[in-house]
């Protein structure tokens, strides 16, 4: 147990409310969802980049607040310790998985997450996944498993691309941090910033640590120099 908790992923500044765009409408009806009980086993998967852990650590978060137990572990992370490891998880009322791809080739991880996925059929616990692959792509060499997660409700992740996701997050996300940046300075991060959410959350918070404490209105010197950090995320 002392191994897991090194493995234990740092829990990202996300809260639910920040995927506010239009096309995470059926992402957000899935979590109400989850925390109904309406749905045990939930899959997530998409590119690279664009939000996955952050979206995971928002519903442990939300979790948090009705006073359960749950936790968001990287299972790239979670390899480093005995396979043992994954069974003192089911404690929590909500596990999230991170990158399930990566215990592909790994069969005794694999038999570990399917029987961990069979002790929450018998009890409370809920079980999230995440992966840049649909449960159908993940090719795994322990078909019980595979079997298992292609009966988890599945969704794939906005790709970030369309203009109205992106606005509606950067808006949700600046307000619940009380943010005000200028104006042409949200239009610049929107229509030349970074598409992906997760970069995009990342200039957010860049932002936020280097205009702290600044003037409202910044000097023309000033703003090239943030549009120069907002063109280095976007590439």
């Amino acid at each position: 147990m002392r191994q897991l908790q090194l493995n234990i992923e740092h829990i990202l500044d996300a809260k639910i409310g920040d995927f506010a765009g239009p096309s995470w409408a059926p992402v957000i009806d899935s979590v109400r969802q989850l925390h109904t009980g309406l749905i045990k086993h939930f899959y997530i998967y998409g590119a690279a980049g664009t939000g996955k852990s952050h979206l995971l650590s928002a519903i442990c978060d939300s979790y948090l607040d009705e006073g359960k137990q749950a936790i968001k572990v990287s299972l790239l992370e979670l390899l480093d310790a005995p396979v043992e490891a994954i069974q003192a998880l089911d404690m929590y009322d909500l596990i999230a998985l991170d990158d399930i791809e990566v215990v592909n080739g790994m069969l005794q991880w694999q038999k570990a997450i399917f029987h961990l996925i069979n002790l929450s059929y018998d009890g409370h616990t809920q079980l999230i996944f995440s992966s840049r692959f649909a449960p159908t792509e993940l090719r795994l060499q322990f078909p019980d498993l595979q079997s298992r997660l292609t009966q988890a409700v599945s969704l794939r992740i906005p790709s970030g691309r369309q203009f109205n996701d992106r606005q509606a997050l950067l808006q949700a996300t600046m307000l619940r941090r009380g943010l005000q940046f200028e104006t042409q300075i949200v239009d610049y991060l929107l229509l030349h910033g970074p598409q992906k959410t997760a970069t995009l959350l990342q200039t957010v918070e860049k932002l936020q640590q280097l205009l702290q404490g600044e003037q409202p209105k910044l000097s023309n010197l000033r703003r090239k120099q943030i549009f120069a950090l907002i063109d280095e995320y976007s590439r």
